[in-house]
């Protein structure tokens, strides 16, 4: 018995370490996309704001990053998610931003929310000849990350 455990013991860490190399050869990173460095700041404290009919809420300390984003013809954000939320506007030229299975386009002027309550998206610029341009203001909990990758859904 101690034998088969031995040889099975060293099989299931190969297992494992091929399956986690797989798991992330799957996550499809981005192509042609180019963040500006963000500005962050911190709200130290909660934060509870309700007025003029809109509502914004931390229950602790937040970052706050704003940057902007240039999409090259074809560039795409490859598939991910995100801690907390996103407000971005199309500052210019036009992206498709699909989530799951479903997209939708946006042009110049719109404006669309990321949350982490939403399967993971990516966001692509249909154009072959211009660069699409994104203003993102995004707040996430205190010290977290902003990106995570994540496989592109199964349709």
């Amino acid at each position: 018995m101690r034998a088969i455990i031995k040889r099975f013991v060293p099989l299931l860490a190969v297992g494992a370490v091929a399956g986690a190399f797989a798991a992330y050869a799957l996550a499809t990173p981005p192509s042609g996309q180019h963040p500006t460095t963000p500005v962050v700041g911190t709200l130290a404290d909660a934060t509870h704001i309700n007025t003029d009919r809109l509502k914004f809420q931390t229950k602790d300390p937040a970052d706050v990053a704003t940057f902007a984003v240039t999409y090259d013809p074809n560039g795409s954000s490859g598939w991910h998610t995100h801690p907390g939320m996103l407000f971005v506007v199309v500052q210019s030229g036009s992206v498709v931003r699909q989530v799951a299975c479903e997209s939708h386009t946006y042009n110049a002027g719109d404006a669309f929310i990321e949350s982490n309550e939403q399967p993971a998206g990516q966001v692509s610029n249909p154009s072959s000849t211009t660069p699409a341009v994104l203003t993102v203001t995004q707040v996430v909990p205190h010290g977290s990350v902003r990106r995570v990758e994540a496989d592109p859904p199964t349709c």
